[in-house]
């Protein structure tokens, strides 16, 4: 047990850190869109998908608005925006997207009115940046929701196959009670063979010495009629005792292969419970992320 203990501790250190949560942070800049600086935010997006960012970004800047989102490349205009989360009039907003190692990149930069922009010290700037932090943090979660999603379906599967594996073994179990309870009722049919057999040798003896005394041809003719029906019937026996044997023979081998199939069985259910358990520790350390990742 030990042996497993101190692996799984590392399995866990190393699960902790892969799959933790990675920070949200910002970035004060300005970026050149046409021919216009325009002052904003950087934010980043760990573990998302630059199309899927852009096209949910989309979304929400044109939420309430009947203007329509401009697309160039990975860079998304919008005039008239009706963002109240950062100005109570419609402004006209920048955005561009960027993929960065394990993380997305969105600049948002907003221009309040002509030549006026939510530059920092402004309670615009500050509005700005706690939109976009919902905003990301939003993607985030359901990047963690997914994955966390993924791993528990595979938990779901893994404990499925234990399941099914287990219900197998207890067939098998089944399959050797019921290959005993065959075995004992062969052997009392034995046993009763076996006496009704020393039956038919006593009869057979008996019919043989009234032969060999009998001198009337009819007598005679009886007796043999009687042997014939005797010697038929311990036929009849020893065949039955054969067919016995065989279903004895049988049975052990069943006993025997099946035996070895629950050995394999248990085998299986003690790694099947190894990797469930690692699997709930996964599980564990997505859970933890989302709850995190709500709390930023």
């Amino acid at each position: 047990m030990k042996k497993l203990f101190y692996p799984l501790i590392i399995l866990s250190l190393l699960m902790s850190f892969a799959n933790a949560q990675k920070p949200i942070t910002f970035n004060d800049d300005s970026q050149v869109f046409g021919n216009v600086d325009f002052p904003g935010i950087w934010v980043s997006i760990p573990e998302a998908n630059a199309e899927t960012v852009m096209k949910n970004w989309q979304k929400a800047i044109q939420k309430g608005t009947k203007s329509k989102v401009s697309v160039n490349g990975m860079d998304a205009s919008l005039f008239g925006a009706l963002i109240k989360d950062v100005y109570e009039g419609p402004v006209n907003i920048e955005s561009r997207i960027k993929n960065q190692d394990s993380l997305v990149l969105l600049f948002a930069g907003v221009e309040l009115r002509r030549g006026e922009f939510a530059e920092k010290g402004t309670h615009e700037y500050d509005r700005l940046k706690a939109y976009l932090k919902d905003f990301a943090k939003s993607e985030y979660l359901k990047v963690a929701e997914d994955q966390l999603a993924a791993e528990e379906k595979k938990l779901k599967e893994m404990e499925k196959e234990l399941s099914k594996t287990r219900k197998g073994k207890a067939k098998m179990e089944k399959t050797v009670q019921s290959s005993n309870n065959t075995i004992a009722a062969e052997n009392d049919k034995i046993s009763s063979l076996r006496k009704q057999l020393t039956v038919s040798d006593e009869q057979i003896d008996h019919i043989s010495s009234r032969l060999s005394e009998t001198q009337d041809a009819e007598a005679k003719k009886s007796w043999q009629s009687e042997m014939k029906t005797a010697q038929k019937k311990k036929k009849s026996q020893l065949k039955a005792i054969n067919s016995s044997e065989n279903k004895i023979a049988k049975a052990k081998d069943r006993i025997r292969d099946t035996k070895n199939t629950i050995d394999l069985n248990l085998g299986s259910q003690d790694q099947m419970s190894v990797r469930i358990n690692e699997q709930k520790m996964i599980v564990s350390q997505y859970q933890n992320k989302v709850r995190t990742i709500q709390g930023y």
